[in-house]
């Protein structure tokens, strides 16, 4: 009968992964990319859908069926808050860096010409 290996983290067997340093992390205002938070909004809408769907359906076993709903209404809960707080940051009453998340994320290097707007951080002396 094969064993089961034991797994070790990267630094016990001294990787390449262990050695290297992190990557330095970006200087400068957070900026969000709206196109991305829309679609990730839209993805967790689908989500919500689809988890909908495999409950009224029947594609899960008796024991998962009670816990669907509890789901999709978790998922819409923060389908809710996050587009409360994108309504917050367009209206300027939020400070965009309280969206900003590493799926919004714009990097100072990043092409800007594809129709995408940008919500920039305030600095300090702007915010509320």
């Amino acid at each position: 009968m094969p064993t089961i290996p034991e797994v070790t983290s990267p630094e016990d067997v001294g990787s390449p992964q262990a050695s290297e340093p992190d990557e330095p992390e970006e200087v400068g205002p957070k900026v969000v990319s709206l196109g991305r938070e829309l679609s990730a909004l839209n993805l967790t809408l689908r989500g919500a859908q689809l988890l909908t769907d495999t409950g009224l359906y029947g594609y899960l076993d008796v024991g998962g069926q009670g816990d669907v709903f509890h789901c999709v209404s978790a998922t819409l809960s923060f389908l809710g808050a996050r587009m409360g707080l994108l309504q917050g940051v367009i209206r300027r009453e939020v400070n965009p860096a309280f969206l900003w998340a590493p799926h919004n994320a714009v990097a100072a290097h990043e092409s800007r010409d594809d129709g995408d707007l940008f919500l920039t951080e305030w600095k300090p002396s702007i915010a509320h």
